[in-house]
């Protein structure tokens, strides 16, 4: 999973080729710090992308996200039946330590997220999967619990990225995440905290080896920083904030595109305890915010608003009735009306509200909004800046009143639905008992059976029910219908305060070849349909 914000994309200095015939460090960015290197435990935004330069997966997204293609696995998949598939795997892959990998390293890998002792945060993402076991030295037979409608996506991506066991095994997790052993393009060379994140090229790779000789991952939070550099040809990638769009595409050393991150992005607000824990607290809150004012002041026009906790790549896609949901649960703002019902909830205005966020402009822009709006309505409020160590911990326990959040899911409901708004619970082996919320809005659901409401219960393990049966049903209309149904049981209960989903302007130098990012873009600057070189 990734349970943060949408990050942007900038940079430091170039080491292009001095001869100008490839090669070089390509430079990317990011405004967070790596927690572990270990994909199986990870749980930020960015590395779920950065990750597939480290490691490998059986399969790997099409560019346009059409579909996917064979990538470790040596031809489709065979589906000996309903809920059995077999994967030949590739015999001329080796990891970055030089051993061979095999079908064991893939069972392995597989099986190991799938234990619940292992506490993964992305258990949930392969619960379809019963077993993983290794039938020969290179085919590995996939027992499934259930049919699942979101098989190859899954295999195709960091949640089933494959390790080598024998080092996962003698290193133990926690060194393991420090120094990882893939068999990706590019291998761990150097990692500075808070600064950089370096990769070097791995010249024994199946595919070949790549043409850049390095990639290196800055940690610069301000957006403008690396444009300014960007402009003056020092970098090769920059985010480009709304208001420096028009001056990069009038820039011709730089090609800007604009690209859907198909993610959601607002706030999560604390249903378990605090002022916000009756819903008609939660419902005033919602009449008490202008979400456009809230979208504009996170990324001004670089977003668009989202409906039933999708973003509108997701509604338009699948035909959700965004306009009977947008006429039903999000209200124009009226202030009076948020006091009313803030007053019938108990709380009235004599209340604190303390509003957390990670560091950035996104996240800081729409709490500092939300800030003002209680004000405005004569009620206290802070704004406080917390580490991304430490916004993880309160997910967990949910310690806190408001906090911003943002979830990275793709063009399936399965991404924001499940993964948000089951009951842990009810997951197979659950998480840590010290764990009610995290990715899911387990809150709502813990804080429902502590005050015994029970009227609220019966919608929400329906609700759960039914998000666990979306993604164990083939056929589309079915899933349809079950999302409709999601999507009317959870609206009224206003667990999260939805604004927008977020669309990177990313720029990147003329001085690349060979280089164009996609929404579904994995490996980007070396995969089967491009490898990116540095034109000096």
């Amino acid at each position: 999973m990734a349970a943060a914000g949408t990050a942007g994309l900038f940079a430091g200095c170039i080491g292009a080729d001095p001869d100008g015939d490839g090669g070089g460090t390509f430079r990317i960015a990011t405004s967070d710090e790596v927690e572990t290197f270990d994909p199986r435990m990870n749980q930020m935004a960015w590395y779920s992308t950065a990750a597939h330069y480290l490691f490998d997966s059986l399969l790997m997204m099409e560019p346009d996200g059409s579909g996917t293609i064979p990538h470790l696995a040596d031809g489709e998949l065979e589906e000996v039946d309903e809920t059995t598939f077999v994967a030949d795997i590739r015999d001329d892959v080796t990891f970055h330590d030089g051993s061979q990998l095999t079908a064991e390293d893939v069972a392995y890998s597989l099986n190991w997220v799938r234990d619940p002792d292992n506490d993964s945060p992305n258990l949930s993402n392969v619960e379809f999967l019963d077993e993983a076991e290794a039938t020969g030295e290179y085919e590995v037979t996939l027992h499934l619990e259930y049919q699942s409608a979101l098989m190859e996506r899954t295999l195709a991506g960091m949640n089933a990225a494959i390790v080598s066991k024998d080092a996962a095994e003698e290193m133990g997790q926690e060194e393991f995440g420090q120094n990882p052993v893939g068999s990706g393009p590019f291998e761990l060379a150097n990692h500075d905290p808070s600064a950089s994140v370096e990769l070097e090229a791995n010249s024994d790779y199946f595919m070949g080896e790549p043409d850049l000789d390095a990639l290196e991952y800055r940690i610069i939070p301000e957006t403008e920083v690396g444009y300014v550099e960007l402009a003056d040809g020092t970098i090769h990638q920059s985010g480009v904030t709304e208001a420096l769009v028009d001056q990069a595409e009038s820039d011709d050393d730089i090609d800007v595109y604009q690209l859907d991150n198909f993610d959601f992005q607002g706030f999560i607000v604390n249903c378990l305890e605090g002022p916000f824990e009756d819903v008609r607290a939660r419902e005033g809150l919602n009449y008490l915010v202008d979400y456009d004012d809230l979208l504009t002041g996170a990324v001004g026009d670089l977003g668009s608003r989202n409906w039933g906790h999708m973003p509108p790549g997701v509604v338009n896609g699948w035909d959700f009735p965004a306009d009977e949901w947008e006429e039903a649960y999000y209200p124009e703002q009226d202030h009076e009306r948020a006091l009313e019902l803030f007053e019938e909830a108990g709380i009235g205005t004599d209340f604190e509200v303390d509003i957390t966020t990670r560091a950035g402009e996104a996240m800081t822009g729409r709490a500092t909004v939300l800030q003002n709006e209680f004000e405005q309505a004569g009620i206290d409020a802070t704004v406080s800046e917390v580490s991304d160590g430490e916004w993880l911990d309160s997910l967990d326990v949910g310690d806190f009143d408001i906090t911003t959040y943002g979830w990275g899911g793709n063009d399936d409901p399965d991404g924001y639905y499940y993964h948000m708004f089951r009951d842990i619970v009810n997951d197979d082996g659950g998480m840590s008992d010290d764990v009610v919320g995290h990715s899911s809005i387990g809150y709502l659901y813990e804080g429902a059976r502590e005050r015994g409401d029970d009227d609220t219960l019966e919608d929400l393990e329906r609700l759960d029910e039914i998000v666990r049966e979306a993604r164990m049903t083939t056929d589309r209309d079915e899933r349809y219908d079950y999302y409709v149904e999601a999507a009317e049981l959870l609206l009224p209960l206003y667990p999260v305060l939805g604004i927008y989903s977020a669309e990177s302007v990313t720029g990147v130098h003329t001085d690349v070849d060979g280089y164009e990012p996609s929404e579904f873009g994995d490996q980007e600057l070396f995969n089967e349909w491009q490898s990116a070189t540095i034109d000096n």
